[in-house]
């Protein structure tokens, strides 16, 4: 069978409570008059084997919000009083089915994403089936920030195979709840739920294809610890893990891989869809996906600033928004790509069809349209090269000129980056006082384009200094160099040989 299957309503449903950045810089005055907020370190031993042009996009899109404190975040919607992952759920839930003008006895099959749920352990699906008063099996599902698209993608299929002619998928995600407020992790989680029911379509609408791959690679970026709060209930506790890094290193890789082979399968080009939904858990996220595939920031939409980072919710409110902004109309080609640490990626080609949406959320109260415009141009001065210092140019110096050209070269990265003056930085003072985890990041994949060089991350933390790691990057460089020269070519039996003298 190849019936016409997608999604034929979308509702979101958002907390109460707009926090904004003030609200950390009245309770933690602290926190925000450090230099750059600390995140957790980078892993300190694994050795990068993504390429360096992944890297650099990623480098370059967060660039802009390395002297903002709150990397982008301005708003984020949070639990209020007497709410719950299981109030949003109900509240989304209803509002899809009464859009798409399905009574609760109508829906033949519930699938449910509780991603940090009230209760320790379990989703709530029995819970919200029991609320909605559902006669129809109802389970749990959880792919991380995957995982709307993970039930969109086995709602198609149990709907396609007849056994199914309705899904209401429901996906909920409460962050604020999972941080410490202390913890600058918190300025960029929010809370949310969505909801979208899974039925027939008109004839060439729907799923065309689907890309799941998983994030392996990812595993350890967050760690999760059971802890208890005020009351002494229990709640699971969020913290930035030590492989961090990989969230970086893989964001290119991932949403290429799993975009390029959506858009194959289902037979279209890039050029052909007309919008794009992409992973926002980051201010820059969407950025570094329309780089990585070279398309038009203008077919997409970025919410983050909003909603700040609503894990799973992220795919659905991206297109309830952009059906909103009209930027999506029927029969459209809507590619969605989301990303969940630890879990999966996954990228969905549709054709858009008469879809209905639930009642609108409230308005942002500082985000504004204007800000967004002030941030591209802010983005565009930003982004520029200092001194262009490479491999080649740097061997053709005197030996004892090296050190303090890299020293310099390594002093107005720094000082451009983190907008700090020249004066004001000093070659023995330790790296960590200046890098944090983006920061450390960028600086890495700069040294390793320019210089040619691998840098382990190691050395950027700890008691290293410039000083020490001018001096790394030069017996780095001079043993590569020779390992290179001193090949030398021997005659044996009249067949040329290279035999490689030094070796490590």
């Amino acid at each position: 069978m190849n019936w016409a299957v997608g999604i034929r309503s979308l509702a979101v449903s958002f907390p109460s409570v707009i926090r904004t950045n003030d609200y950390w810089c009245k309770k933690f005055p602290e926190l925000i008059q450090q230099e750059k907020p600390r995140t957790a370190r980078l892993s300190r031993s694994r050795v990068s084997t993504f390429s360096k042009n992944d890297l650099d996009i990623w480098s370059q899109e967060v660039a802009p919000y390395l002297n903002d404190p709150f990397r982008g975040n301005v708003e984020r919607r949070v639990l209020g009083e007497g709410e719950s992952s299981l109030t949003l759920e109900y509240r989304a839930a209803k509002d899809a089915l009464h859009t798409a003008k399905l009574s609760p006895q109508k829906v033949e099959l519930m699938i449910v994403a509780s991603l940090f749920p009230k209760q320790i352990g379990l989703g709530n699906a029995c819970y919200l089936a029991q609320k909605l008063e559902l006669q129809c099996p109802a389970w749990n599902l959880e792919s991380s920030c995957s995982s709307a698209l993970v039930a969109l993608h086995n709602a198609h299929a149990l709907v396609q195979t007849g056994a199914y002619s309705n899904v209401l998928v429901v996906v909920s995600h409460i962050g604020s709840n999972t941080v410490d407020e202390e913890d600058t992790l918190s300025w960029s989680m929010g809370d949310a739920a969505g909801a979208f029911i899974v039925g027939l379509l008109k004839p060439n609408q729907g799923i065309l294809s689907t890309k799941i791959i998983n994030t392996a690679a990812t595993c350890g970026a967050y760690l999760y610890e059971l802890t208890t709060d005020t009351q002494g209930n229990p709640r699971i506790r969020t913290r930035t893990g030590e492989n961090a890094s990989m969230l970086a290193e893989t964001a290119v890789n991932f949403v290429q891989t799993c975009c390029k082979d959506a858009i194959a399968t289902a037979g279209v080009t890039l050029e052909q869809i007309d919008f794009f939904a992409f992973n926002t858990p980051t201010a820059w996220y969407a950025s570094v996906c329309t780089q990585a595939l070279g398309i038009d920031p203008e077919r997409t939409i970025n919410l983050y600033p909003q909603y700040a980072n609503i894990g799973p919710v992220i795919p659905i409110a991206n297109l309830y928004h952009a059906v909103l902004a009209g930027k999506i109309r029927e029969n459209d080609l809507v590619l969605v790509y989301t990303n969940g640490a630890a879990s999966t990626a996954a990228a969905t080609v549709m054709r858009w069809g008469d879809v209905t949406l639930g009642t609108p959320p409230a308005s942002p109260i500082s985000v504004t349209q204007q800000q967004q415009k002030e941030h591209q141009k802010q983005k565009s001065s930003f982004l520029g090269k200092i001194n262009g210092l490479s491999k080649a140019k740097l061997l053709m110096q005197e030996p004892e000129e090296r050190q303090r050209i890299v020293e310099a070269y390594l002093l107005e990265w720094l000082s451009h980056t983190l907008q700090i003056p020249l004066a004001q930085l000093h070659p023995e003072q330790l790296l960590n006082s200046y890098l944090d985890s983006l920061i450390a990041l960028m600086l890495k994949s700069q040294i390793e384009s320019d210089l040619e060089v691998r840098v382990p991350m190691e050395k950027f933390f700890g008691e290293q200094n410039i000083v020490q790691l001018a001096e790394l990057l030069l017996n780095q460089l001079v043993l590569a160099n020779l390992i290179a020269s001193e090949s030398v070519c021997v005659d044996d039996s009249h067949q040329e040989q290279k035999r490689e003298k030094l070796s490590f």
